[in-house]
């Protein structure tokens, strides 16, 4: 019975200090929100890949995801609603960027539709830079808007980017 309740707290002790560990990285991220990130670069395209990969003047929609998270893989239908409503803007580039190599995401790419350009940052530079690998947690799924002057505009979740939030960004209108 004690090895039952030292288990319990300390599954309970870890929950927690992940969980204030997470409200941390997602402060830091938020603190980020109006600088500038240098150059946006990836290491491997691994689905519709565009005929130009110059981004940094373009608005941008980056969504953090792996092959391992649930809720990320969930979001995808979301995502490509909004890049579907948003076709028509040519100086807007939805990314889907993964830290995992191209091989490992096969399986879930032949499972599950995605409409974004789907891309690899294996040497983790931009998960590094914008904070979504934070002092080595891993914060996912995350959404990152970068106007075409690459200024952090707005960090989220995918669930708490909508339409109206994305026509604002294109008029570089308070979010």
């Amino acid at each position: 019975m004690r090895k039952i309740i030292v288990g319990i707290v300390i599954l309970a002790l870890t929950f927690l200090t992940s969980n204030i560990y997470a409200q941390k990285t997602i402060k830091a991220q938020k603190r980020l929100i109006g600088g500038k990130i240098e150059k946006i670069e990836f290491t491997d395209y691994i689905e519709n890949t565009p005929d130009s990969k110059e981004f940094n003047k373009k608005f941008k929609v980056l969504e953090f995801w792996a092959t391992w998270c649930k809720p990320c893989l969930e979001a995808v239908p979301h995502l490509n609603e909004l890049k579907s409503a948003f076709n028509d803007e040519d100086d807007l580039v939805f990314l889907s960027v993964t830290y995992e190599a191209p091989e490992k995401t096969q399986k879930v790419l032949e499972r599950i539709k995605f409409e974004t350009i789907v891309v690899s940052d294996q040497t983790k530079k931009i998960h590094n830079d914008l904070n979504i690998e934070y002092k080595g947690m891993m914060i996912l799924p995350r959404t990152v808007l970068i106007d075409n002057s690459n200024k952090i505009i707005w960090y989220g979740t995918p669930t708490e980017l909508s339409a109206e939030i994305i026509r604002k960004f294109l008029k570089n209108e308070k979010i």
